[in-house]
């Protein structure tokens, strides 16, 4: 075949079978969510579990040791933020009763300052209040499929993790068996760098998340925001979602403080959670992540976009551990070795550049 006719044949190929790789993703995007978090908690849990294995327990009971231990304290975690909400909820009213009173001065300020009416403000809230009710059934059944959905997969997560964890000598047989011109120390080697860089991903993602939440708790108790323990705890959680996330997590107390302390002290909080996450992002996570997981800025934001457009949410979580997993098996193909390099960080620019 001339070359000039293998080449459209072999790049048609290959965009249809990106074209067919992206559809089944989302197509699938079910199981391989559940697939995708069972196989990075069990390269989490990996060094704990050997290490009970090595003291002699059997692996059943090691790898039940390890998920109770996991579930204990994603358990603590959970009834301490779940305690908090509930005294939040508690002062539910008081608070509605405060944004009703802001609210009214809200509308005064308009009619003085800009003519606008009491009367047509009214009018369109009660247009926004209609199209919500009319939209209330929809909303109330995608709540309830999204609460359903969660449910079942905190169920399912930890089977998986139970499995990867126990047929994971199995798993490397098969990759043998797939990949059989590959040496098998080669494998073990991609397998080996793999688990490595997820797990130290997850541990300095931990690591960060923990000093975003303190940094902001201390930050609201300083500025007088209510219930400072949860929101700061609920902006370092909500870290998991990268870039947006903690901003997601500041929106609360900021309409609070707007409610019950007013604009100045909002801003004050505004402004907290921005220096908080620049110190993060430009920081921290570069300090604590950015040497594990070497994945440049460009391609880390990508795959954000192309994990929130395929899966959602969870593929917002799973973006970055999946690509660093893309990262080290594209390292170490001399194939694709040119793909490891654009998603690793670009080398340092000499002074005559």
């Amino acid at each position: 075949m001339p070359e000039k006719t293998a080449y459209p044949i072999r790049l048609a190929a290959v965009l249809i079978s990106i074209a067919l790789v992206i559809l089944g993703l989302y197509l699938l995007q079910d199981l391989l969510i559940l697939l995708s978090f069972g196989m990075i908690l069990a390269m989490l849990l990996l060094p704990i579990c050997a290490w009970l294995e090595r003291r002699g327990l059997p692996r059943a009971i090691s790898i039940s040791i390890c998920l109770l231990l996991l579930i204990l304290v994603l358990g603590g975690l959970l009834l301490l933020l779940i305690g908090q909400a509930a005294e939040f909820v508690s002062d539910w009213p008081i608070f509605i009763k405060k944004a009703e009173s802001w609210l009214n001065s809200l509308q005064s300020f308009l009619s003085k300052n800009l003519n606008i009416s009491r009367k047509k403000q009214m009018g369109e809230v009660t247009n926004q209040t209609m199209n919500l009710l009319k939209n209330s059934g929809s909303i109330l059944s995608t709540t309830f499929t999204t609460l359903v959905h969660s449910i079942t997969t905190l169920i399912l997560v930890p089977i998986f993790v139970f499995f990867f964890l126990y047929y994971r000598q199995f798993f490397s047989e098969f990759l043998s068996k797939v990949f059989p011109t590959t040496e098998r120390s080669v494998l073990q080697g991609i397998m080996h760098k793999t688990g490595g860089v997820v797990q130290s991903y997850l541990v300095g993602l931990l690591a960060v998340m923990l000093i975003v939440a303190i940094s902001n708790c201390i930050g609201f108790w300083w500025l007088g925001v209510d219930y400072y323990l949860f929101f700061g705890s609920l902006t370092g959680i909500l870290l998991l979602i990268p870039y947006v996330g903690i901003w997601v997590g500041a929106a609360l107390p900021i309409l609070l403080t707007l409610v019950t302390l007013g604009p100045g002290y909002a801003m004050a909080v505004v402004a907290w959670v921005a220096v908080v996450q620049f110190i993060e992002a430009n920081f921290i996570t570069p300090l604590v992540i950015g040497s594990k997981v070497s994945i440049n800025p460009m391609i880390a934001m990508l795959a954000l976009l192309v994990g929130e457009l395929i899966w959602g949410i969870p593929g917002l979580i799973l973006a970055l551990p999946l690509t660093a997993i893309l990262k080290v098996i594209f390292d170490h193909v001399p194939a694709l070795e040119a793909y490891g390099f654009l998603l690793g960080e670009a080398p340092k620019r000499s002074k005559r550049e």
